[in-house]
């Protein structure tokens, strides 16, 4: 299965700051086409375990994913990364440890469009796969994670983000058929949800569509029930110290 987004909305870039986790600094970044939010998924987990890693933000390349990341599923065969016609996480983690890692986005930068050739140059890789699994469906066990490793890669229904102003969302019903990359920041105990009509604890959700969409370019959904299929697809991922060049 690739995680392929059918709709996308203008974003912008800033630097904001995680809370209810600890101070790590991640970046928000532009994605000016649908269909490559695993990229920067992928991209954003790495520049937090980096950062953890070695006391270093660092913008990383997901063009160079885009165009030289065609890793494959083992478990799903034909599925394969395929630049703005969607990928997955995991893949991209092992495309990232196979080629040896990252280059800096300004060195790299993001074009919008799959068609061009794969430009990696190894001699400026900014950031190192050292490992990266799978973490249970069990929402403590994500949590865990989430805490002692930063933020993680994290596949879900968008269906909800599309009208999603603010507060808490916690439909009654949502499919779980995955279909959009994001990053998992933080989680709540007790927020509002609009639809509940009381407070619901919840996830943090750091999405690609620019700080004028929901709460400053963050999603809250409910936790507890594995709602629009969250809790299905995490991953996290560890870096091991790169110097900059």
């Amino acid at each position: 299965m690739r995680i392929k987004l059918r709709f996308y909305l203008p974003v912008t870039c800033l630097r904001i700051l995680i809370g209810e986790i600890k101070e790590l600094l991640v970046l928000l970044k532009t994605r000016v086409r649908a269909g490559s939010c695993w990229s920067f998924s992928a991209t954003g987990a790495l520049e937090g375990a980096h950062f953890l890693a070695t006391g270093e933000l660092v913008s990383l390349s997901e063009q160079q994913l885009v165009d030289c990341d065609h890793e494959c599923d083992p478990e799903e065969p034909g599925s394969c990364d395929s630049g703005c016609n969607g990928g997955l996480m995991n893949s991209a983690f092992e495309y990232s440890l196979k080629a040896g890692g990252l280059m800096r986005e300004e060195d790299y930068p993001y074009t919008g469009t799959d068609r061009g050739a794969c430009k990696f140059d190894k001699n400026k890789v900014a950031a190192r796969v050292a490992n990266f699994s799978v973490v249970s469906l069990d929402e403590d066990q994500i949590a865990a994670n989430l805490v002692k490793n930063g933020p993680l890669a994290v596949a879900i229904n968008a269906v909800f983000m599309q009208t999603y102003i603010g507060g808490v969302s916690c439909p009654y019903i949502c499919s779980r058929r995955l279909d959009h990359g994001v990053l998992l920041v933080g989680y709540g105990s007790a927020g509002y949800a609009p639809v509940r009509m009381k407070e619901k604890p919840y996830w943090i959700i750091k999405n690609s569509w620019g700080e004028k969409w929901g709460e400053n370019g963050f999603y809250k959904i409910c936790r507890g029930r594995n709602v629009c299929g969250v809790d299905s697809m995490v991953s996290t991922v560890a870096a091991v110290q790169t110097s900059s060049q």
